[in-house]
C-alpha cells in the first residue's frame, strides 16, 4: 500500500466512523515500514479522524509519531491537531502546544489566525473569558492578525458569560485593526443577544435602532427573536408587539420560535384571545403550521388564565390536526390540571398520554409519549396513594409497562421502584437495568 491508498483508507474510515479499521490498517502499514514514508497531510487526516472519535490518546500518539519521525507539520496539520484537542475539551493543551511551537523559531510560521481562533472558540465554549482575553492579548503582542471571525468568537464568549462590559473596548479594537475588521450581521446579532441575556434589553433595542438608521445591515430573524426573548424575560409586551410589527415591515418572516415567545407574553398578560388569534393569523399569513412547542405554550397560557377547559379542548384540536404531542406537552397538561385542582382530569391526561383506557380525550396515532416519573408521583400524591383512583392508575401503568416489555406483571414489593421509573428517573417506556 502506498501513501495515496493509505490516505484514501484513512478518509474512508473517517467518513464511515470506523476507527477500529483505521487502527488496524495503521498497524498493518507500520509493520510493513510504510509509516516512514508518510507526509504531514496524511498525519493530519489521522489526527482529524481520532479527534472526531474523541480518542485523545491516539491523537497525541499520531502527533508524537510524526514528530519522532521528524516530519515537519504544516499549518493545516497543526490546525487539525488544535481542532482535535479543542473539540475534546483540551483547550489548555492546545494552547500549550502553540506556546511550544512559538518558542521554536523554525516553527513560528505555522501559527496563524485560524489556529488561534480555534483556541479562542474553545475558551468561548467553556465560558472562560479571562483565558480568552489572555489569548487575545497574546495574539496582539505576537502580531497574529485578528479578523471579523476572531472578534465574533470573542463577542459570543462575552455574551454567553454575561461579560458585556468588555464589548465597547473590543469594538474599538476592531476599528483600530489594520486593515479594520468590519462588523457584520453576526457581530450585531451576537451583541444584541448578549445584551438581552444580561438583562439590558434597552441597549439591545438601541443597537437595533442604530442599525436601522445606518442602513448598512438589515436585522434578521435571529436578532429579532433575541430581542423578543429579552422582552419575554422582562414581561414587556408592548415592546414585543412593536418589534413584531417592525419585523413584518422589514419583510422578516417569523418562525414557530417567534410565535412561541409571543404566546408566552400574551398568556402572562392575560390576553388569551389575542394569543389564539395570533397563532392562527401568523401561521396562515406566512404558510407554516404551528408546532408542538407553540401549542404547549398556548396550553400553558390557558392554564395561566384559568381556562382548563380550553387547554383540554386544544389538546383534541391538536390531535385532530395531526400534530404529534410529546411528553413535555402532556406533562404541561397534567400539571396544569393539578394546579387547577382537577385531580381527576390530571389522571385522565396521564391515561391518555400512556394510551390507557378510562378517559374521554382524543388519542393520536403512534407510540405513547407518556409522562415522566416525577409527574406520575405528583398525580398519585394528589389523588391519595390509598384511593381506588390511584390504585387503578398504578395497576394499569404496571400492566401497560409489562405488556410493552413482553412480561407478565408481578406485584410490586414495598421499596421497589415502580415500573415507569428507572434509575435515571426517566418516565414510562425507559428501560431499566434489569431489562
Amino acid at each position: 500500500m502506498d501513501e495515496v491508498l493509505f490516505a484514501s483508507s484513512v478518509e474512508a474510515c473517517l467518513r464511515t466512523g470506523r476507527l477500529d479499521l483505521l487502527s488496524e490498517r495503521t498497524q498493518q502499514y507500520a509493520r510493513k515500514g510504510g509509516m516512514h514514508g508518510l507526509t504531514a497531510p496524511t498525519y493530519g487526516s489521522m489526527i482529524k479522524a481520532y479527534g472526531q472519535a474523541h480518542d485523545v490518546d491516539h491523537v497525541w500518539a499520531v502527533w508524537g509519531d510524526m514528530i519522532n519521525r521528524q516530519i515537519r507539520p504544516t499549518s493545516i496539520t497543526l490546525g487539525c491537531m488544535v481542532e482535535a484537542l479543542v473539540m475534546n475539551r483540551c483547550t489548555d493543551d492546545a494552547w500549550q502546544l502553540v506556546q511550544k511551537l512559538w518558542d521554536d523559531e523554525s516553527q513560528r510560521a505555522l501559527l496563524n489566525t485560524v489556529i488561534y481562533s480555534t483556541i479562542l472558540k474553545g475558551f468561548a465554549m467553556s465560558k472562560r473569558p479571562d483565558k480568552l482575553m489572555a489569548l487575545y492579548d497574546e495574539m496582539r503582542e505576537r502580531g497574529i492578525p485578528c479578523n471579523t471571525i476572531t472578534y465574533n468568537t470573542m463577542l459570543n464568549a462575552f455574551a454567553q458569560s454575561c461579560a458585556m462590559h468588555r464589548v465597547p473596548q473590543l469594538l474599538e479594537d476592531m476599528k483600530a485593526t489594520k486593515p479594520p475588521a468590519e462588523p457584520d450581521i453576526v457581530t450585531y446579532s451576537t451583541i444584541v443577544k448578549g445584551y438581552c441575556a444580561s438583562g439590558d434589553l434597552d441597549k439591545g433595542l438601541q443597537l437595533l435602532q442604530d442599525m436601522e438608521r445606518e442602513g448598512k445591515f438589515a436585522p434578521d430573524e435571529v436578532m429579532y427573536n433575541s430581542l423578543l426573548d429579552g422582552c419575554a424575560k422582562q414581561h414587556r409586551l408592548e415592546a414585543a408587539l412593536r418589534l413584531l410589527d417592525a419585523m413584518r415591515a422589514a419583510g422578516v418572516v417569523p418562525s414557530n420560535y417567534t410565535l412561541s415567545i409571543m404566546v408566552k407574553l400574551l398568556g402572562r398578560a392575560r390576553r388569551l384571545g389575542q394569543a389564539f388569534s395570533m397563532v392562527k393569523s401568523l401561521s396562515e399569513e406566512h404558510g407554516f403550521r404551528p408546532n408542538i412547542q407553540v401549542y404547549t405554550c398556548l396550553m400553558q397560557a390557558c392554564f395561566n388564565n384559568r381556562h382548563m377547559g380550553k387547554a383540554l379542548a386544544l389538546h383534541d384540536q391538536i390531535v385532530a390536526e395531526g400534530c404529534v404531542l410529546d411528553q413535555k406537552a402532556y406533562v404541561a397538561l397534567v400539571r396544569g390540571c393539578l394546579q387547577a385542582g382537577a385531580v381527576d382530569k390530571a389522571v385522565e391526561v396521564v391515561r391518555c398520554a400512556h394510551r390507557l383506557s378510562g378517559h374521554s380525550m382524543r388519542v393520536s396515532d403512534g407510540p405513547a409519549p407518556g409522562v415522566d416519573a416525577r409527574c406520575i408521583d405528583e398525580v398519585l400524591a394528589k389523588a391519595g396513594k390509598g384511593t381506588s383512583t390511584a390504585q387503578r392508575l398504578c395497576a394499569d401503568l404496571q400492566a401497560s409497562h409489562a405488556c410493552e416489555r413482553g412480561r407478565v406483571p408481578r406485584p410490586r414489593q414495598s421499596g421497589v421502584a415502580p415500573p415507569w421509573r428507572n434509575r435515571s428517573g426517566s418516565g414510562a417506556g425507559g428501560s431499566s437495568s434489569s431489562d
